[in-house]
């Protein structure tokens, strides 16, 4: 691995841990710091416990002891600036593969944002609800924002991070999170309805949240999606390229 690249991982990872531990605390979770990243826990069972941006030598007893903060399963996301002796490890202790991720990125300088038709903006903290229920209807490939159960509600008072709505017709249609840590803008969290597809609407949703970033000082954006999507899609024809790939390793 080059320096340069190492750089880049080490970056890009850090600042992807610092957003999702401002966002466990904002739930009320608890938070672990191990090898340069955090272990989440916010619930027996919680689809968000997880541990990330590990880029620093881990040995066993602090993986044991992270495999107690989170209970079963233990799930960890990794990136090519994991240390290397941590897959062995892995494999001795049971570890399966669990899903692949695609991790994106593209720099800030000269973007330009076209002006579109379509109306995106940045949610009210009183919206949260909707933010939830309009993102959670597009994950759970429902048209009825309303009547949809968020998993998990979004917290829209986070510091550094603000939530994106886009309308049609004066109808929410779908949303998607923007966070900055360090000059490194993270897009995140894309949901839109279905029956609103197919018309350009996560790609506004992208340059909104580009152009905020950059207007905020960022020179590097970054965004995963699984691989093959009509997300990887939209990421692309907005100027993205693969970083490179990252792994959910679980256990239990």
């Amino acid at each position: 691995m080059s320096h340069g690249f190492q750089a880049l991982v080490r970056r890009l990872e850090r600042a992807q841990a610092i957003q999702n531990n401002r966002f466990n605390r904002a739930a009320g979770g608890r938070s672990l710091p191990l090898g340069g990243g955090f272990a989440h826990f916010l619930g027996e069972g919680h689809p968000l416990n997880q541990a990330l941006g590990l880029v620093d030598p881990l040995s066993e007893d602090e993986l044991i002891t992270v495999e107690a903060f989170l209970g079963q399963p233990t799930v960890l996301e990794l990136s090519p600036g994991a240390d290397p002796d941590l897959w062995p490890l892995l494999a001795e202790r049971g570890y399966r593969l669990q899903q692949f991720q695609q991790l994106w990125v593209r720099p800030l300088a000269g973007l330009v944002v076209s002006e579109g038709s379509t109306t995106v903006r940045v949610a009210e903290p009183r919206e949260a609800d909707l933010y939830s229920r309009v993102v959670s209807a597009g994950f759970m490939e429902r048209d009825d924002w309303q009547a949809a159960e968020p998993p998990f509600q979004s917290s829209l008072d986070v510091p550094d991070a603000w939530g994106f709505l886009v309308f049609v017709g004066g109808q929410p249609a779908g949303g998607g999170m923007l966070g900055i840590v360090e000059g490194v803008a993270m897009l995140s969290g894309d949901g839109v309805m279905p029956r609103f597809r197919g018309r350009g609407l996560q790609k506004a949703l992208i340059q909104a949240r580009l152009d905020l970033a950059q207007r905020r000082g960022c020179d590097v954006a970054c965004a995963s999606t699984a691989p093959g999507t009509a997300s990887q899609r939209s990421y692309e024809a907005c100027g993205f390229g693969a970083a490179y790939p990252k792994v959910e390793m679980a256990r239990g």
